[in-house]
C-alpha cells in the first residue's frame, strides 16, 4: 500500500533497470534525498521484490532483459494494488513516451537525467497520487450504465465486469465526474488533477483521454461521453449520480 505519510524518509522506490551503474546511481541519488531505494534487474527480480514489500513508486526502465519495460509496465496498471510508475527511457522519441503513457505509466524520465528533474517528477506524481487518494475515499459514482469506484481504480460496465484503471485515469475520470456537463480547457483539467507540476497531463492531456475513452466503451471518432469541446477542452456529458 502506498504511504501517506509526508517525509520522504517514510517512501520506498524500486529501481528497476539492468544496468548496475545507472541501478547504484539512482539508488544513491534517492537514499541521498532521504528516500529508501531498493534495485531489480528485471521482470522476475521486481516481481519478487513487491511481492516480498510493497514499493510506493516503480522507476521503471524501457530495455529489460527478458520481459521488457513496456510489458512490465501494462501487467503493474493493470492492478489497482500496484505503486504508479515513472518510464526510464535512454529515447528521447515522443513515439516511446506515449506508448509508456498509453499503457498506463505516471511519467516518464528520459536518460541522462539530473538528480533535480528525477526526485520533482517523484514528488509530482506521488503528490497527485496522495491527494487523488484522498478524493476517492468518498462512494461510488454512477453514469451510462456504469459504476466508477476511485477507491478501487476501477469502473464496471452494466454486465458487472470490472475494469481496472491506472492512477492517471482514475484522476482524470474523477476530475470528469465530479464536474460533470461543464467544458473543461486543458489548463483547468490540468488545475483540478494536481497535474500542473510537471505530470503527465501536462505534456499528454490528450492521449490520456483517449485512453480513458477506450476503457468507456466510448467510440473515439464519435465519443458520446467524453465530448471534446472545440477551442476549450473536453466536456463529460453524462448526467452522475453519487453514492
Amino acid at each position: 500500500m502506498l504511504n501517506t505519510t509526508n517525509p520522504s524518509t517514510s517512501t520506498k522506490v524500486l529501481v528497476v533497470d539492468d544496468n548496475k551503474d545507472i541501478r547504484e546511481l539512482v539508488c544513491r541519488l534517492l537514499e541521498a534525498e532521504g528516500y529508501m531505494a531498493c534495485a531489480a534487474v528485471d521482470g522476475d527480480d521486481m516481481w519478487q521484490k513487491l511481492s516480498a514489500d510493497q514499493a510506493d513508486i516503480i522507476l521503471l526502465d524501457v530495455m529489460l532483459p527478458g520481459t521488457d519495460g513496456f510489458e512490465l509496465c501494462r501487467q503493474l496498471c493493470a492492478d489497482p494494488n500496484m505503486p504508479p510508475v515513472i518510464m526510464l527511457t535512454a529515447k528521447d522519441e515522443e513515439i516511446d513516451r506515449v506508448v509508456g503513457l498509453e499503457l498506463g505509466a505516471d511519467d516518464y524520465i528520459v536518460k541522462p537525467f539530473g538528480r533535480r528533474e528525477l526526485i520533482a517528477r517523484i514528488k509530482a506524481v506521488l503528490r497527485r497520487v496522495r491527494s487523488g487518494s484522498g478524493q476517492a475515499i468518498k462512494g461510488v459514482y454512477r453514469f451510462a450504465g456504469m459504476s466508477f469506484k476511485p477507491s478501487q481504480m476501477e469502473i464496471c460496465d452494466a454486465a458487472g465486469t470490472s475494469i481496472a484503471l491506472s492512477t492517471s485515469e482514475t484522476q482524470l475520470l474523477l476530475t470528469f465526474v465530479q464536474h460533470p456537463r461543464i467544458p473543461l480547457s486543458r489548463d483547468r483539467l490540468l488545475d483540478l488533477t494536481k497535474g500542473r507540476n510537471s505530470t503527465p497531463f501536462d505534456r499528454s492531456i490528450d492521449s490520456h483521454v483517449s485512453r480513458l475513452r477506450r476503457k468507456l466503451g466510448d467510440d473515439s471518432k464519435k465519443p458520446e461521453i467524453i465530448k471534446t469541446s472545440w477551442g476549450t477542452g473536453y466536456i463529460f456529458t453524462c448526467p452522475v449520480e453519487t453514492q
